[in-house]
């Protein structure tokens, strides 16, 4: 008995790890992040003009965007990426579906981007684990999402690719096809890695192609070549996690 004992304990030692799929990196990268305890705290940050806000609790999310205009005191809320509220100097404004549309978009872009790679759990998110990937040396997990018709809201045909460090965990570059407005395609590199709060927050270098519509499977082979023009920098200030 005590044979037989020693047989399985070592079975169950040497037997291999079950390889991580799309998801189970995911999750590694949300620990890494510190995203898996942001429940119930609430994120603020400043980008370019504007205030920045999330709130994560068991049952919803948040989002608010303020900001001085002409209208006066503007507050945008944004409840699960369905329900929205435009607020100027406290009082409601009503706006048709078109604006309401266009608003939510702009606020739900800039909150998704800083809560990655939280937000890769949406249920909209069908993940595909395209293997190693080296960018500079280094291998990286890499993780195509491309979104469900149902769920995936306008910009559903958008297609991303994720590069998760192999050993960390950490997110250090996307990439992303778009179709609205004529189409093209992205490469962002995180840099500026910060830690607040237990939550790690990066900003990203913004890249485009030479040609507009160069397939999205090309983007870090032209980054690791040099030929990837820098268009902007997507930079958060003053974050605070309460």
């Amino acid at each position: 008995m005590k044979y037989l004992t020693l047989l399985t304990l070592l079975f169950f030692a040497c037997s291999p790890e079950k390889p991580l799929d799309a998801s189970g990196i995911i999750a590694e990268a949300i620990k890494a992040h510190g995203l898996d305890q942001i429940t119930n705290k609430k994120i603020d940050f400043d980008f370019r003009d504007k205030h920045y806000s999330v709130l994560r609790e068991n049952d919803k999310y948040t989002y608010t965007r303020s900001f001085q205009d002409s209208l006066g005191y503007v507050e945008d809320i944004l409840v699960n990426s369905s329900e929205f509220t435009r607020l100027v100097d406290g009082t409601e404004l009503q706006t048709d579906s078109v604006w309401t549309g266009k608003y939510s978009s702009s606020v739900n872009s800039v909150l998704y981007f800083i809560q990655l790679p939280l937000t890769l759990t949406d249920p909209a998110a069908m993940k595909n684990y395209k293997g190693i990937s080296k960018i500079r040396g280094k291998e990286y997990h890499l993780i195509e999402i491309r979104f469900t018709e149902e769920d995936g809201g306008e910009d559903f045909e958008d297609v991303f690719l994720y590069w998760f460090d192999a050993t960390t965990f950490s997110m250090d570059y996307l990439a992303y096809s778009y179709i609205t407005d004529g189409g093209g395609v992205r490469f962002r590199e995180a840099f500026n890695k910060s830690e607040v709060g237990g939550v790690v927050f990066q900003d990203y270098i913004n890249y485009k192609p030479e040609e507009k519509l160069t397939p999205i499977e090309e983007m870090s082979t032209l980054f690791e070549k040099g030929e990837l023009i820098e268009l902007s920098r997507i930079e958060n200030i003053n974050i605070k996690v309460k």
